[in-house]
């Protein structure tokens, strides 16, 4: 059974973009690791936000190594000759599935962390802060109330600070 890791950029007032999903206010080595990231997985997950962020930002040369799900309501995929795939009936089934043969990462998508985590499904989780106030954007993660996690590593570089955590199935007394 293979992983679902995920990396997160956040502001310190708890935001992941700004109210026009702009990403403006992380700094590029952060922007960068994700890529590094993907090199360990063996496939990528995305939310459809995401993926349009994504594509409209590097102009289609998302990740061409490796397979991508998008995870959205509809396929509107534009480049068909592609690695890219739309789950779109019952996705959380078909990660499942995937989950059994990937080892997956999953780069922002707020919505979808939230589904995971509700659904036991993601594993690790890190959380990269950035020290800036937004202000005002697009929150962090929705109800996840009994949701247990542990510090497996926390690190700094150039005022940013990186925190890794597994997820637990229940709390420590």
């Amino acid at each position: 059974m293979g992983q679902i890791k995920s990396f997160i950029a956040l502001s310190l007032d708890g935001f992941i973009a700004s109210v026009d999903g702009e990403l403006d206010w992380i700094p590029q080595s952060v922007r960068a690791i994700p890529k590094s990231l993907f090199e360990n997985a063996s496939c990528l997950l995305l939310g459809a936000n995401t993926y349009n962020y994504l594509f409209e930002h590097l102009d289609g040369q998302v990740y061409k190594t490796k397979p991508i799900y998008v995870v959205s309501h509809s396929d509107y995929n534009i480049l068909p000759n592609s690695n890219i795939s739309f789950l779109t009936e019952k996705p959380l089934d078909a990660i499942r599935r995937l989950k059994q043969h990937h080892e997956i990462l999953v780069i922002g998508s707020a919505k979808l962390l939230t589904e995971l985590i509700q659904l036991e499904l993601l594993d690790e989780i890190t959380i990269c802060h950035i020290p800036v106030f937004v202000g005002k954007g697009i929150g962090f993660i929705g109800e996840t109330f009994g949701s247990y996690w542990q510090l497996v590593k926390c690190q700094s570089n150039k005022g940013a600070i990186f925190a890794t955590y597994n997820y637990k199935k229940k709390q420590d007394d």
